[in-house]
C-alpha cells in the first residue's frame, strides 16, 4: 500500500495542477505535459482525493514505523537490523 500511495499521491497532485494551469516542472526546468484541460472538475476532484491520499500516506508511514519499533523494542527481534544495511 506505501508502494501505491508514493505513485497514485503525486499523479493525483499533478492531474489537479493541470487542471488549475499551474506547470509542473521536473527539477523546476522540464515541464510536464497536462494530465487534464484547464478548468476540469475531475482534476479539481483528484486535487481533493490527493489531500486525503496524502495524510492515509502520512498514517501508513507512521504505521511502518510503530512496527518497525515494536519489533525492536517490543518483541526484541532483528527485523530491524534486517531492514538496515
Amino acid at each position: 500500500m506505501l508502494y501505491l500511495a508514493l505513485v497514485i499521491v503525486p499523479v493525483l497532485g499533478w492531474a489537479n495542477a493541470s487542471s488549475r494551469d499551474w506547470t509542473v516542472k521536473l527539477f523546476g526546468v522540464l515541464p510536464y505535459p497536462a494530465l487534464s484541460p484547464v478548468g476540469s472538475s475531475v482534476g479539481h476532484e483528484m486535487g481533493d482525493i490527493h489531500g486525503i491520499l496524502a495524510w492515509v500516506l502520512l498514517v501508513l508511514i507512521g504505521l511502518h514505523v510503530a512496527g518497525a519499533l515494536f519489533h525492536r523494542l517490543v518483541l526484541k527481534d532483528d527485523v530491524l537490523q534486517r531492514m538496515l544495511p
